[in-house]
């Protein structure tokens, strides 16, 4: 496939690509995969508040975050 990109966006990607240590075309194909992984946060989000009790978790914990009450913790496995 051949996709014609404007000397804009070349430069922005080239731009984030540079950000993240990668060349423009590994920005490229990793930018899908997130969507992708994303996308499934997205959906579990969605089925989870379809619970009221749910729902109301999940409003007070971004309240919470965003008012700064929370903890930080590392990961089990973080080394």
């Amino acid at each position: 496939m051949t996709v014609t990109i404007p000397d804009s966006l070349t430069n922005k990607i080239n731009e984030w690509a540079g950000l993240l240590s990668q060349t423009p075309e590994e920005f490229i194909i990793r930018l899908p995969e997130e969507r992708t992984e994303h996308a499934g946060a997205c959906d579990e989000t969605v089925y989870l508040a379809k619970s009221e009790k749910n729902r109301k978790r999940l409003t007070k914990a971004v309240k919470d975050i965003k008012s700064g009450k929370y903890e930080s913790h590392k990961l089990i496995n973080d080394d």
